[in-house]
Order: structure tokens, then sequence, then C-alpha cells
């Protein structure tokens, strides 16, 4: 006879919650063989080996999009394609690294000469607090998000690159919009990366060398170390210019703006971005029977007011002026990773959790084993606007 298993046999080898069997089912990704008596999901062999083929193409980063399109065609999972990519994944992980210990070596080197670097361990801390913050949130959405799409190939797409086009990204930081879709930039671009953090200019220096046979044609990639408030008016015009999560660190927006839609070609675009916006709704929903009381509005009413206030700048300076959303929703499974997200929001909203913490974590934890995921929606913004 053969032996069938329920969604909690399954998710418990996996390492997964009940939920997620359930999510993936919905989304037609994995389905039962039959069903008990009592009406529960039954799953034969079949299910554990089609389980795997959908963890291992996630973990390497594959949309939910892309892991359905693969297992609908019937063909067995492209294992050479995915080692691949996760090969890139860790390279880029040992690139951030490799600046890390450089700079720590560069610190060391000056101590042995008696000198004490204050400098350079500031520089340690901001690279280190940046990478774990960084692969944090990037780890969770990878993991976690509901939407079919990256956020970074959903960006990608705004930018509607053409060839010979050329391009100013300011506030590059480590380029994820580039490396994320290297292939897809199409020939003849000159692509200018500008950026005040020399961190994430050598990160993407490294991936230009190691990976610059694979672009189009002849594009090509230039980098420029300065601060966008105190950088000059660029000396050539561009027909695109991105400032990506650029705008919360600005103290002269209006200036930097300005200047920015004086080295635009005639025909030229400006993208920008803001970081994503957490429904607070749902949050609420979330901890209201633990913490007692609403969490406050005011994150998200910051984010509003800020984004307005950008609105405004834009209409000012530009004829033209567009809005897209990106939505995703985060289900995260873990409580322990769920605790610290909730308490990397908002300062206000972290005080209030820490003051009651284990009651939180405990809660979290009874959610998960009752097989309860829940779900928070947030919002990335993209303006795009024209003279």
């Amino acid at each position: 006879m053969e032996k069938l298993y329920t969604a909690g046999e399954l998710a418990g080898w996996a390492g997964v919650s009940a939920r997620t069997i359930r999510f993936y089912e919905e989304k037609g990704l994995l389905r039962p063989k039959e069903r008990s008596t009592g009406g529960y999901r039954l799953y034969d062999d079949s299910a554990i080996v089609r389980l795997q083929e959908i963890l291992m193409m996630k973990y390497v980063g594959l949309p939910l999009e892309e892991i359905s399109r693969a297992l609908e065609q019937g063909e067995d999972m492209p294992v050479d394609g995915l080692l691949t990519r996760q090969r890139e994944l860790v390279l880029e992980e040992r690139r951030r690294l490799d600046r890390i210990l450089e700079v720590i070596d560069q610190a060391g080197r000056h101590c042995r000469q008696g000198q004490f670097p204050i400098s350079r361990f500031v520089e340690i801390m901001q690279l280190l607090t940046k990478n774990q913050q960084s692969n944090f949130r990037y780890g969770l959405y990878e993991r976690y998000g509901t939407s079919g799409q990256r956020w970074h190939e959903w960006m990608f797409k705004q930018l509607s690159l053409e060839p010979g086009m050329r391009v100013l990204d300011v506030g590059c930081g480590h380029g994820n919009v580039w490396h994320g879709s290297w292939k897809k930039i199409p020939g003849e671009c000159r692509i200018t990366l500008l950026d005040k953090e020399t961190a994430g200019l050598q990160f993407l220096h490294g991936v230009y060398l190691e990976r610059r046979r694979e672009l189009a044609g002849a594009t090509e990639l230039f980098f420029l170390c300065e601060d966008a408030e105190t950088w000059k008016c660029p000396s050539e015009t561009y027909d695109l210019i991105l400032a990506g999560h650029l705008w919360n660190y600005i103290r002269d927006r209006e200036g930097l703006l300005k200047k920015l839609r004086r080295g635009l070609a005639e025909g030229g675009r400006l993208v920008s971005t803001f970081s994503s916006q957490v429904n607070t709704g749902d949050v609420n929903r979330l901890l209201e029977p633990v913490l007692r009381k609403k969490v406050p509005e005011s994150y998200r009413e910051r984010c509003h007011a800020f984004e307005a206030e950008m609105e405004e700048l834009f209409a000012g300076e530009f004829s033209w002026v567009s809005r897209k959303v990106f939505h995703n929703s985060l289900r995260i499974e873990q409580p322990e990773e769920l605790l610290r997200y909730l308490c990397n929001l908002d300062g206000e909203l972290e005080t209030r959790i820490k003051a009651r913490e284990q009651e939180v974590r405990k809660y979290l934890q009874e959610l998960a084993r009752q097989g309860q995921t829940p779900e928070i929606g947030t919002e990335g913004i993209c303006y795009c606007c024209g003279r």
C-alpha cells in the first residue's frame, strides 16, 4: 500500500510551516494525492520531490512565477542553471565580506604603526551594519515574499532602457538593480555609477571586471566616488538619471533636484524610488492582541508626508510626473525573524515590543505552532519625471 503523508509531516521534514504547504497548494505548485475520510490533505512521495524542487528554486532566488513556469513545463529542475545562479549570489556576498576584511587589515596595519585610525573603525562598523541589515531584509523578501517578481527586477523594467542610452545612477549603493539584471542591459550604453561610499563602488567594479564579457555590445560602466550634494553639475547630459532610495538622506532636496534636472538631455527622464511602506493595519491586526492597543500610524504617516513633499518638488521641476507602485507581501514563518522584522519597522514600535519582548515572542511562537503565518503588505514607490 502506498505511503501517504499529512501536510504537517511534509512541513516537518522540509522545515517549513503547514501554512507554507497550503500556500504552495493555493498557488498550484503542490497538489495532494487524495484526502482522508476526515477531509485532511494527503501527499505521496512525489510531493516530497516536488517540494524539494520548489524550495531549491526559491533558495537560489527564483520568484514564484518562474518556479510555477518551470514546474508547469514538466521539465526536470535545471540543476546547472540553478547552481550557476547560486554561485553568483555567493560570490556577491564574498565580495562584500572581502571589502570588510580589507578595511580591517588596513586598520590593523595602522595600529601596528602606533596609530589609532578611528575613521577606519567607523567604516568597519558602517560596513558591518549595512551588510547585515541589507542581507536580512533582502533575505526575507527572497524567502517569504509573495510577489512573483522581485523589487529590483520590477525596478529594472521601469527604467525602459534602450541601446546607446547615457545613464547616471546617483547613490547607487551596491547596484542591485544592475547586477541583478546584468544580461538584460542593452548594448552601447554608458552607465555612470555615483556614490559617496567606496564599498559599494568597489563591489560593483569587481562585478564589472568579472562579468564584463556578458554585457551586450559595447556597453560600459564608469564609477564616480562623490557625495551627491557637493558634487558639481555633470559635465555631460544623460538620457536617464536614477535616484533610488536617495532622497531621505539629502538635506537640500530641492537643490539636488534642480542639479539633476539640468543634467538631463532633451527628452530625458528622472526615475526616483522610495523605501517600502508597510501596511500598519496588518501590523495592528497581528500585534493588538498582545500589545493591547493599536500601533501608532506615525511610521506610515511620515512615509506619506515625505512622499507628498517629494511629489510637490517633482511637479515644480518637471512637465510630467507619473507614479507606479510595486505591491508585495511578507509571510514570515519563523517567529524570531518576524520579531526582528517588526522591531526594524519603527523606533517607537521597537520600544513597545522590547518592553514586552518575551510575551510577544511567546505569542508569535504560538501562532507558528497553530500553523498561522501572518501576512504584512508592503509597497515600493517609483516616480518617473520628464522635462
